[in-house]
């Protein structure tokens, strides 16, 4: 059974030059939104997810909270994905989405140092093809069983709109 979990990063604009990032997860069977950090049961695991965001191009601290960015800047995000249960969590999918007035910097890939040898990954863009300027949904759908305790990364840049 495939779980499917969307993690969205919200825009705030703050004043008309600069912009503020927050990066929400949550899970799709319940819609709740705590904090950045979202629990899924799944059997007898349980999926935590966290995502984060960095300003590469300001080089500023990665946050869970929120960044603050310009035109042309390099947002990074990192969904963090975390079986804190005992049994498996088998086929999931990850949803997230490039912020409104931002486009892919680069194609998003699957880094397999960033996930456990026992998950397989694929990405689908529904929006268009997978290559720099992409906007629109992303998916990372993960084949396999994410034992308890095992954790992985999905990571994607996105410039800001000019």
């Amino acid at each position: 059974m495939q779980r499917i979990i969307r993690v969205i990063a919200a825009l705030f604009i703050f004043s008309n030059i600069l912009l503020s990032y927050l990066p929400l997860a949550y899970s799709a069977e319940d819609s709740s939104v705590t904090e950045n950090i979202s629990s899924h049961p799944s059997e007898s695991g349980q999926l935590t997810l966290t995502k984060t965001v960095q300003n590469i191009t300001q080089n500023t601290p990665v946050s869970k909270n929120s960044t603050v960015a310009n035109p042309g800047d390099i947002l990074e995000y990192r969904i963090q994905f975390t079986n804190t249960g005992v049994g498996d969590i088998l086929d999931m999918v990850l949803h997230d989405s490039t912020p409104e007035f931002t486009s892919a910097q680069q194609a998003v890939t699957c880094d397999a140092l960033l996930l456990p040898s026992s998950l397989s990954c694929k990405i689908a863009t529904p929006n268009g093809t997978n290559s720099v300027g992409y906007k629109g949904d992303i998916l990372w759908s993960l084949e396999g069983a994410l034992s308890g305790g095992e954790s992985g990364l999905v990571v994607y840049r996105v410039k800001i709109n000019n």
